[in-house]
């Protein structure tokens, strides 16, 4: 497989981008994830980092921009794995590049997200990856990351939520969404749990960031007998 595989969807809304080079290594600049967040970025990588303990197994869906994939790497430490999967052949070599340094064991797929990797990790990273993607695709990739649990392992979702009503972006961000990002606002609809059949299997917990606009969904699989 090659980067030439991207999904059509990906290919219709962001065009070249991930195989431009230019273009992704401007998206990988800090700043530029710190201004296109609002400011929120280092609060939702935080947020995942909570998750995370030393000596994890770990996986992680989609390659990010930023030091969200470095700072994971490093909690993880050298005791843990990391696992990096992308579709994109480019984004992995990048990924790769950008981690080299790392002392942390690093393994790369290049896979679409959707199809279970089923290597009992114990956590499964899902970083602003839900809402570029069609509906149908949120769930098959939601049970991919929950079928690729052990029982005790987490799930950690950062993406977009729906705003407080008085939020004062939020009108400004809905428009920005509907001409760019038209795979968003079912986040605002709809609650990440309700794309998964099987939810009574996993413990569910939410929080909220800058006015309910970004959300942590972190998702913990029972034991069976918590279920039985």
């Amino acid at each position: 497989m090659t980067s030439k595989k991207i999904p059509l969807y990906l290919k219709e809304l962001y065009g070249d981008f991930y195989n431009n080079e230019a273009l992704f290594s401007w998206a990988d600049k800090e700043w530029v994830k710190a201004l296109l967040s609002f400011g929120c970025r280092n609060t939702l990588v935080n947020a995942v980092l909570k998750e995370v303990v030393p000596g994890l197994k770990t996986l992680q869906l989609g390659c990010t921009f930023g030091d969200q994939m470095e700072q994971t790497a490093k909690k993880v430490g050298i005791n843990g794995m990391y696992d990096i999967l992308d579709i994109s052949q480019i984004q992995l070599k990048r990924a790769k590049k950008k981690l080299t340094f790392q002392a942390t064991p690093i393994r790369y797929f290049q896979q679409n997200a959707n199809t279970a990797l089923k290597k009992n990790y114990d956590l499964v990273i899902l970083f602003m990856l839900l809402h570029e993607v069609p509906h149908i695709q949120k769930a098959k990739i939601l049970q991919a990351a929950l079928d690729s649990l052990r029982e005790g392992g987490k799930v950690v979702i950062i993406d977009y939520h729906n705003p407080v009503w008085w939020h004062p972006l939020r009108y400004i961000v809905k428009l920005f969404n509907r001409l760019y990002r038209p795979f968003t606002e079912v986040l605002w609809d709809r609650e990440v749990d309700t794309f998964v059949k099987n939810k009574a299997d996993f413990i569910w917990k939410k929080s909220l960031y800058f006015g309910n606009m970004y959300q942590k969904v972190v998702i913990e699989k029972k034991y069976k007998d918590e279920y039985l």
